[in-house]
């Protein structure tokens, strides 16, 4: 690349970050834990891929309750079986979605789990855990939300969800 085509670039670069700062707000976050309990509902799963295979999909909704066993809201959510190890191990990755509406407000959350036989069957009345998804944004008072959501089945065939994230202070 010439000199005279970098100086332009940087140029052009300096001017658009330039002209961009003044639009700039400041923020501060809020960091926000809430566990939720969800009993499941499954509405449909793909009638011609079976169980762990490649392509399993699976589509449900649960009713969600705070710790204190209050109804808060309901969440949507997806699975589908992207990769399986055969029987040297039985692993399994699935992609997954979770929709959380709580007090008509949306937390959207996404990413890959992986599920293997030393997870599924761990201690503390815990059936299996999945590997954490992103949260990626909300709606309404969870408008900017980031971070993370961890879920564990407990032997009782509760969903634990622990969502750990950050929601800006927005300016009024």
């Amino acid at each position: 690349m010439s000199l005279r085509i970098l100086c332009t670039a940087l140029f052009v670069f300096t001017g658009v970050a330039t002209a961009q700062a003044n639009e700039v707000v400041q923020a501060s976050f809020i960091k926000e834990t809430i566990v939720l309990e969800q009993r499941t509902v499954v509405l449909q799963q793909h009638t011609n891929i079976s169980d762990g295979d490649v392509g399993h999909a699976v589509y449900f909704e649960g009713a969600l309750y705070d710790q204190g066993g209050e109804y808060v809201g309901i969440v949507y959510g997806s699975t589908i079986s992207i990769d399986v190890t055969d029987n040297a191990g039985h692993h399994e990755v699935r992609h997954r979605e979770l929709i959380f509406v709580v007090d008509d407000h949306q937390i959207i959350t996404e990413g890959v789990s992986g599920y293997a036989d030393e997870v599924k069957w761990g201690n503390q009345a815990v059936e299996w855990h999945a590997l954490d998804l992103a949260i990626t944004g909300g709606t309404g008072k969870y408008i900017g939300a980031f971070g993370t959501v961890a879920t564990k089945k407990r032997k009782d065939n509760v969903f634990e969800h622990t969502l750990k994230m950050y929601k800006p202070l927005l300016p009024q």
